[in-house]
């Protein structure tokens, strides 16, 4: 684990917890639910992609320099991205797609640039996992199971930035309608037009669900085969959700829609 990067996220989650709290107290309302809830939900989303990142920067073969340079990036970034997010709720307005006012318009380019150069980052991580073997902390390559995951949850990341990319040239992340109105609980998630963010979430957090599966494989007697044959099926559903609704989405058609209500 990278001790940035471990640090960073460690930050992250004293920020969620801090939301948690802040939760409880009264809040004129941002977009219809409580100006705490989006910053917590984007503190446990960092913490979870830099504790990915701390993990997979040391076993990339790569110069310590370039190690280096890399969890400096990521760190930075993601401060930046978390300090708009919160600035923007302690005011009571919204942080993504903000340029109403200058000072609205100067955090989201902050924002802006700071998931462009993480992105930058991203591919560079994704094509040195590709194209170089990864390493444990001997120096002896991961386990084939392993690295398939790590793989494989980087280029779901990828796709990422095709959904944010295209809210942020929407300016919304709805399609179909605004942003806003009823949505499922905790995401917030829309329940009348297509969302963006649903897609973006699957491709964000693959990196850390395959792993995870794959190094719960290796702790079981299964043969090396079925345990194979087990990744590439969580592979291949958690692909097909991404894909499935970035286009559900791009259709204007919600994950789950809302009844309608009973006429009178």
């Amino acid at each position: 684990m990278h001790p940035l990067l471990l640090l960073t996220a460690a930050a992250h989650g004293v920020v969620a917890v801090a939301c948690l709290v802040a939760r409880l107290l009264p809040a004129r309302t941002v977009m219809g639910v409580h100006p705490a809830l989006k910053p917590f939900k984007f503190a446990v989303s960092i913490a979870l992609f830099l504790l990915s990142m701390g993990m997979i920067l040391p076993c990339l073969s790569v110069s310590e320099t370039t190690r280096a340079g890399l969890a400096w990036l990521f760190a930075s970034t993601m401060v930046v991205e978390m300090i708009a997010i919160v600035a923007q709720a302690l005011r009571g307005t919204t942080s993504h797609f903000n340029v109403r006012r200058p000072l609205d318009k100067a955090f989201w380019n902050a924002m802006f640039v700071a998931i462009v150069l993480a992105t930058v980052g991203i591919v560079w991580v994704a094509l040195a996992a590709m194209v170089r073997p990864l390493l444990d902390e001997g120096g002896r390559e991961l386990p084939t199971l392993l690295a398939v995951a790590w793989r494989g949850g980087l280029i779901l990341l990828l796709l990422a930035p095709l959904s944010g990319f295209a809210m942020g040239g929407r300016l919304r992340h709805s399609v179909g309608g605004e942003d806003g109105g009823p949505g499922l609980p905790l995401t917030n998630w829309s329940v009348r037009h297509g969302d963006l963010r649903v897609s973006h979430f699957f491709a964000l957090h693959a990196v850390q669900l395959f792993p995870l599966v794959a190094w719960a494989l290796l702790r079981t007697s299964i043969p090396q085969g079925a345990r194979f044959a087990l990744l590439l099926a969580v592979v291949g559903i958690a692909s097909a959700i991404t894909v499935g609704t970035l286009v559900q989405a791009f259709a204007g058609h919600p994950i789950w829609r809302a009844k309608a209500p009973p006429s009178v």
